[in-house]
């Protein structure tokens, strides 16, 4: 009984870990976005103090890591298709032209580089 009772709270015990790690990482996400969003902000200041142009239209199928000062580590590139079987990574799908994250459980969440006339660059969720 003592054993069966110990298994039980063993199994919702991972489970609630399980949960926890996916918020976690939903929140790492989460912030690494603001950061992306802050840096597009100040590329976008600097072109506008110096007088520089911005084409808005060819910036919104661009790589925004290519913008972007410093990139994470955990960016892994330009890929036209998924890569195979990493996780927890940035990369940017040349055919979608999106910003992808993969998360540690495999579902990917997608981001488009935007910017409307006379707007900083932001990152859209798709």
């Amino acid at each position: 009984v003592t054993l069966t009772v110990i298994g039980i709270l063993a199994t919702l015990l991972l489970g609630y870990l399980n949960k926890a790690q996916n918020d976690i990482e939903k929140v790492i996400v989460e912030t690494e976005l603001n950061n992306f969003r802050l840096s597009l902000t100040e590329y976008w200041v600097n072109k506008s103090l110096k007088n520089q142009s911005i084409d808005s239209k060819a910036l919104n199928n661009s790589n925004p890591m290519l913008l972007i000062a410093e990139r994470p580590e955990n960016y892994i590139g330009e890929f036209s298709e998924a890569p195979g079987s990493s996780k927890a990574v940035w990369y940017f799908d040349t055919t979608t032209k999106q910003l992808i994250y993969v998360f540690n459980d495999g579902h990917q969440a997608s981001y488009r580089l935007s910017s409307t006339a006379g707007r900083a660059l932001s990152l859209i969720h798709i």
